[in-house]
């Protein structure tokens, strides 16, 4: 078993052994809080300790967010897992794959495979790459034809998603798994069903009703002001994190922005972030607001990656042991991963080192806030989820 006093001391440790500014925890199991602790500094410059005022990055742990609303839309009949995504978004009815011949060069052929609404939610499409594929050579232009950064030019979601197709897929819909645009793709499909943005539609349909009053895409009063400092680690020292990926690091969240990234957008609190993981892991209601049906939450955690798929979904070997969902890993078998979790967890993880894991069968929810940039996730991670089972009541 493990204590609370234990749990104080693992986070201690971490805080100091890898020089974080402040780091945070909370855990749930049903509607009883088991665990929450502060510490460390928001703000070091200014003394400010880490409090639950506190906002965080989210950064991927959006997906979930999105998923959730994808399956909230499922719920309502607005689209079949089974549905062409050219039925709701036309601009996807003649797609355009890369294949690569032997000799090394590359070629543009017309897709033979609809790409559906399953390979969204599971990311089974090809929109990404690095090798000078054409792939490649069409994303550069088409953020040349957008005017540049999504977090940095004026252009919407749902435009760049219209504009996605102008790219050959790297492969066929549905041959291969991809970290990439599956769920961005899928929030499009929301927001030309329903006409309404994405960050409208997650207010409307789950922020709001679970008082989710901290979360949102851009800054309003107080937030950047609340904002956790984020390092990154170069050359084995800590550093303050000034950018991501060649934008200024919250360039995304200036109030006068205007793309709602589905995959990476979001601003939250670990109170806030805690209340959507509670509604899940207590079947889809938290506090009386139904979001999503028991039976719907239990979909979102089957694992929907083939056998061919996991090489490639584990690279890295953190994913031991789990496979892939709609939108969330899902622990398979916890003999592989090394770990003490129920089958059927389920979670995911944010750029800057923030993590959820919720074990629907115990009713057990855990939010794990730091802000480190792509940070040594196992390091953190697999300790946290070790501790808090070791926790957990029953």
């Amino acid at each position: 078993m493990s204590t609370k006093k234990d749990i104080d001391n693992l986070l201690q440790w971490l805080m100091e052994e890898r020089e974080l500014p402040g780091l945070s925890l909370s855990v749930y199991q049903g509607t009883e809080k088991l665990y929450e602790n502060y510490l460390g500094y928001q703000d070091v410059e200014r003394k400010i300790p880490l409090s639950p005022d506190a906002m965080f990055r989210v950064y991927s742990m959006t997906k979930p967010i999105s998923a959730v609303c994808g399956l909230i839309m499922y719920e309502r009949g607005a689209f079949l897992m089974d549905d062409p995504v050219s039925e709701y978004l036309p601009e996807y009815k003649n797609l355009k794959i890369s294949v690569q011949k032997e000799d090394g060069t590359w070629e543009v052929e017309d897709s033979k495979v609809p790409m559906l609404m399953r390979h969204l939610f599971n990311m089974n499409v090809g929109f990404y790459d690095h090798s000078g594929s054409p792939t490649d050579l069409g994303m550069q232009e088409m953020l040349k034809k957008l005017g540049g950064s999504k977090f940095q030019a004026n252009y919407t979601h749902l435009t760049e998603i219209k504009t996605l197709p102008m790219i050959p897929m790297l492969f066929e819909p549905g041959t291969r798994w991809q970290y990439g645009y599956g769920l961005d793709i899928m929030t499009g499909v929301i927001e030309e069903i329903t006409g309404k943005s994405l960050g409208t539609f997650m207010k409307e349909n789950i922020f709001d009703p679970l008082e989710m009053n901290h979360t949102g895409h851009f800054f309003k009063p107080g937030w950047q002001e609340n904002l956790m400092d984020c390092v990154i680690r170069k050359d084995g020292k800590v550093e303050k994190c000034d950018g991501i990926m060649g934008d200024p690091i919250d360039s995304c969240h200036r109030p006068d922005a205007v793309y709602e990234s589905a995959s990476a957008g979001l601003l939250s609190t670990l109170n806030d972030y805690q209340t959507f993981c509670n509604m899940l892991a207590n079947g889809g209601t938290w506090n009386g607001e139904k979001i999503l049906g028991r039976k719907t939450v239990a979909m979102m955690s089957q694992n929907l990656l083939k056998d061919e798929f996991f090489k490639a979904f584990n690279m890295s070997g953190y994913y031991s042991g789990y496979g892939y969902g709609y939108g969330v890993r899902t622990m398979m078998d916890p003999a592989a991963g090394g770990s003490n979790c129920g089958v059927g967890s389920f979670g995911w993880q944010g750029a800057a080192g923030s993590w959820m894991e919720i074990d629907p069968n115990d009713k057990l929810s855990t939010v794990f806030v730091m802000q480190e940039m792509m940070p040594d996730e196992r390091f953190y991670h697999h300790r946290i989820r070790a501790a808090v089972n070791g926790l957990a009541k029953y």
